[in-house]
């Protein structure tokens, strides 16, 4: 979409580019909210508008401040409970409690690259007179825990600008904004922020505004309406989640205001596991008749302790095969020590190899800076014999897109170990981040229809002691609700599939982080999912900081229907005296500016460079 500007009123305007800017005239001066890119610069100049003196700010996030060149002497103000974000943003980006074992999705990391000094904090039912405008602060969080809204009356209007707590009648920007945990960390708490959210969208509501006008979205002229839709489908998207969600089994206390609905899938009762498995933390071991273990998953040092007591109890010879589910570190945190305790094969699924191997190559929820050596790697249906057992490999993308799981056959007796990704109640799929794909023959639905055709005996979850099993009447459930998700889901957001407000990795860099010498040149791809059906056209542009004195140009490609592309770029590294020169920070966060089928996205996504000696 070109940039463009409206008029709402004599004194207002909205520049249009990836984000909506509301300009406030007075005469040739403005105040602007939410001022993001460099397009806005020709809206002022057709205005007259020669001043900025002022630029408010609803929320930090990146796509809705980077990339505007900041007049001398403006006067930026910031939600107070934000402004560190703002003001000392390389707290965040330093800090490794925001790199590794990401349970907290709070502040997320769509974070500013390079700090901006801020010259005011505002708190809930403050004034801000500027020119001919009365502005009144509302604290809304919800799409981020400090968001503002600014209620401005001028010209005999009242215009709420929202941030993104709401896109258009009935819709959002995105979901994984919205994790966020009540009883537990973030990474439980799927949609969590969705009271808050409500709340504040009927704070809004309550300041009875004539139009709505958000970062994300188009003017709403119809405020109640716009609310009531976006709540109502909120709350129905909700209940088609824990109809069929795993962590009913697992936090019961979260869901009780949905004790009884019969609409809902039942709880399975579990099962007795065969005798010859043992279960320690998140580790299964089968054992062989000829005492060999087959371990799968170890994400303590205790399950290693606890294997060789076994050794030592001639419960078990040895260990001679070694499985990894998926990545998450509290199933791999101990594998480097594992790996040197019992010098055995490992094994496990190449989409999940790819990330144990090179961690600092993702960002991802959970994630273990622990380094995994991976002996072989297995694709759908690749099939070995261990012992007196079968093993059939699978790509299992449940719980995360990262995931293997496997068919275990002997002993008279079928055994799937599907990781985290089932448990009594259904299917895990409470964290946003973990890349939980709706669709035919993706996420859910690929586990499922596996589930189907090898009807295994008994499942396994590795936090859960006892097998369980799904009947087919309850995966015919399970597949309808998914099915029913999708739509839903896809009537939320303001694209034409669910996942592009679902999935917050289908766009993204690799590799996230890199080490790299001065002088030496950076190779990035930046990743693209097509969650649609027909070819999309992407571009991309990575931005190097201004010190560097020089710029990268952007590249295009077209993505076939539902395939991945990518884009690489080589980034040139400054040499070691004239990044002593700028005080260039030896860990440099180089945003990504996005295009998709003409749509600006702005910063949309980042990736990491650590410049070393």
């Amino acid at each position: 979409m070109d940039s463009h500007f409206t008029q709402l009123s004599p004194h207002v305007y909205i520049h249009h580019s990836h984000v909506n800017t509301g300009i406030i005239r007075d005469g040739n001066k403005a105040l602007l909210i939410d001022a993001s890119g460099t397009s806005i610069q020709s809206t002022l100049t057709e205005l007259g508008i020669t001043e900025v003196e002022k630029i408010l700010y609803t929320h930090h996030h990146r796509d809705n401040v980077a990339g505007y060149p900041f007049p001398e002497n403006v006067i930026i103000g910031v939600p107070k409970a934000e402004a560190q974000w703002f003001n000392e943003v390389n707290t965040f980006w330093n800090d490794p409690k925001y790199r590794w074992h990401l349970y907290n999705c709070h502040p997320h990391n769509l974070m500013l690259g390079n700090s901006i000094s801020v010259s005011e904090t505002y708190t809930d039912s403050m004034h801000i007179e500027w020119g001919p405008a009365s502005i009144i602060v509302l604290e809304t969080p919800g799409h981020t825990d400090g968001s503002l809204t600014y209620v401005v009356e001028v010209d005999d209007e009242r215009l709420a600008f929202t941030g993104d707590l709401i896109y258009d009648e009935g819709q959002i920007w995105d979901l994984y904004s919205l994790q966020k945990g009540q009883q537990t960390t973030d990474y439980h708490g799927f949609l969590g922020a969705r009271d808050e959210l409500r709340q504040s969208l009927e704070k809004v509501r309550e300041s009875s505004p004539n139009a709505i006008v958000p970062t994300h979205g188009v003017v709403i002229n119809k405020p109640d309406e716009a609310i009531v839709k976006l709540c109502d489908r909120l709350d129905y998207c909700y209940d088609r989640y824990v109809s069929i969600s795993a962590l009913r089994h697992y936090f019961p206390k979260l869901f009780e205001e949905f004790d009884g609905c019969e609409h809902h899938m039942p709880i399975r009762d579990g099962k007795t596991p065969p005798e010859f498995l043992r279960h320690i933390g998140t580790t299964w071991l089968i054992i062989s008749e000829t005492k060999e273990a087959f371990v799968m998953d170890c994400g303590s040092p205790n399950v290693i302790k606890q294997i060789q007591q076994m050794q030592q109890n001639d419960e078990i010879s040895d260990v001679s095969q070694f499985w990894v589910t998926h990545y998450h570190d509290d199933h791999v945190n101990a594998i480097p020590e594992f790996q040197e305790a019992f010098p055995c094969e490992t094994l496990t699924d190449s989409v999940v190899a790819s990330v144990i191997t090179d961690p600092t190559a993702y960002r991802l929820p959970c994630i273990s800076p622990a380094v995994t050596s991976v002996d072989r790697t297995t694709k759908d249906g690749d099939t070995w014999q261990w012992n007196e057992f079968t093993m059939t490999a699978y790509h299992f993308p449940g719980q995360t897109y990262y995931h293997g799981g496997l068919l275990v056959e002997g002993r008279g007796v079928r055994m799937f170990f599907s990781g985290d990704s089932f448990t009594m109640a259904g299917i895990d799929d409470y964290c946003a981040g973990n890349r939980n794909l709706l669709g035919e023959g993706v996420g859910y639905e690929k586990c499922l229809r596996l589930i189907e055709a090898i009807k295994p005996s008994h499942i396994f979850n590795c936090h859960v002691d006892q097998a369980f099993d799904f009947t087919d009447d309850e995966i015919a459930f399970m597949l309808d609700t998914l099915n029913e998700r999708e739509n839903c889901f896809t009537e939320l957001f303001p694209w034409d599939h669910a996942n592009y407000g679902m999935d917050e990795h289908w766009v993204r860099c690799y590799p996230y982080q890199q080490e790299i010498r001065p002088g030496e040149t950076a190779e990035l791809s930046v990743e693209f999912t097509n969650h649609s059906l027909q070819p999309c056209e992407v571009t991309a542009q990575p931005i190097l900081p201004e010190a560097w004195g020089t710029e990268i140009a952007p590249k295009s490609t077209t993505i076939t229907g539902k395939s991945d592309e990518f884009i690489s770029f080589f980034i040139p590294i400054l040499d070691e005296k004239t990044i002593n020169k700028h005080n260039t920070s030896e860990r440099t966060v180089i945003p990504v500016d996005i295009t998709y089928n003409n749509r600006p996205l702005g910063q949309f996504r980042e990736a990491i460079l650590l410049i070393t000696n």
